[in-house]
C-alpha cells in the first residue's frame, strides 16, 4: 500500500505506539486510523534511518484516531492520564528522556534490548488489544531478529 501522505521529519511518536507498531496488522478504531497508522508502520519500516521524536503526549498517529479530541485521547474518561503514565514508563524502560531525538534503528535496537515478554505484559494488558497477542508476537519478532546496520 503507497503512504496515504508524506510524513514530515523527524516524526513524532508516542512512547507506547513503538510497541503498538511491532504488531500491528492493519485492525483500529477507524478506517481512517488504520490508515494512518499503515502509513506511519510503513513509513518506519522502510527507513531505518527515519529520525524519531519520542514524545509522551499525542503524535502523528493519534491525529488519525475517532477519539482523540481537542490534543487528548478521549476513549475513556481517564484514557489520555493512563496513555501518559504508559508513555512515561516505555520511556524510563528505554532510557530515553520525552521529547528525545533517535532514529528509527536506534528505537527498534533499545526495544530489542531493553523490553522483555514480561515488561510488556505488565505494561500492556489493560489494552483492549493485548488479549490479540500481536504485539507480543511482533516484540519476540524484534527480539529473535539480527541486528543489522539497515534496522534489524
Amino acid at each position: 500500500m503507497k503512504p496515504v501522505r508524506k510524513l514530515a521529519h523527524p516524526i513524532a511518536i508516542r512512547a507506547h505506539h513503538l510497541l503498538c507498531m511491532l504488531g500491528f496488522r492493519g485492525l483500529g478504531y477507524s478506517t481512517g486510523f488504520v490508515l494512518s497508522m499503515r502509513n506511519v508502520v510503513d513509513e518506519l519500516r522502510s527507513n531505518p534511518d527515519a529520525s524519531l521524536i519520542v514524545v509522551s503526549g499525542p503524535d502523528v498517529i493519534c491525529a488519525g484516531c475517532p477519539h482523540h479530541e481537542q490534543g487528548k485521547c478521549r476513549r475513556e474518561v481517564d484514557s489520555e492520564e493512563k496513555c501518559l503514565a504508559l508513555d512515561l514508563k516505555i520511556l524510563e524502560k528505554l532510557d530515553l528522556e520525552p521529547g528525545a531525538h533517535v532514529s528509527t534503528s536506534e528505537a527498534r535496537k533499545r526495544l530489542r534490548e531493553r523490553i522483555t515478554s514480561e515488561d510488556m505484559a505488565l505494561l500492556c494488558s489493560d489494552c483492549e488489544w493485548w488479549p490479540l497477542g500481536y504485539c507480543a508476537q511482533g516484540l519476540e519478532r524484534l527480539r529473535s531478529s539480527s541486528p543489522d546496520p539497515d534496522g534489524g
